[in-house]
């Protein structure tokens, strides 16, 4: 499991599992109903983005989104991230089938 705090965290999960799953920023825009430049700010962080478009991605792209009390305080914030990282949203992300919905679809 990957903790995310901040919108640039999201932004990392989700350019990470674009990438494992073989899409392109512009075909993943695509097939979501979004623009590349938006999926783009998206994956650079930007906190401005709807939350119900970054769900649905989230969704397409198989990451699964738990809400709970984070287990660390804001000083080890940086050594869970590493522990847990990049690498394990990997491992996760290959266990899972991919499963396409709707154009933009919930």
């Amino acid at each position: 499991m990957l903790w995310a705090q901040t919108a640039r965290q999201v932004g990392d999960i989700i350019a990470t599992a674009r990438r494992h799953r073989g899409f392109t920023q512009v075909q993943l825009a695509s097939e979501m109903g979004v623009t590349q430049s938006w999926l783009s700010q998206i994956e650079q962080g930007k906190d401005n983005a709807q939350l119900g478009k970054v769900l649905r991605v989230l969704s397409y792209l198989g990451v699964r989104l738990r809400v709970g009390e984070a287990p660390w305080q804001e000083s080890s914030l940086p050594s869970q991230l590493e522990a847990t990282g990049i690498p394990r949203v990997l491992t996760d992300l290959a266990s899972k089938p991919v499963i396409r919905g709707r154009k933009g679809g919930k």
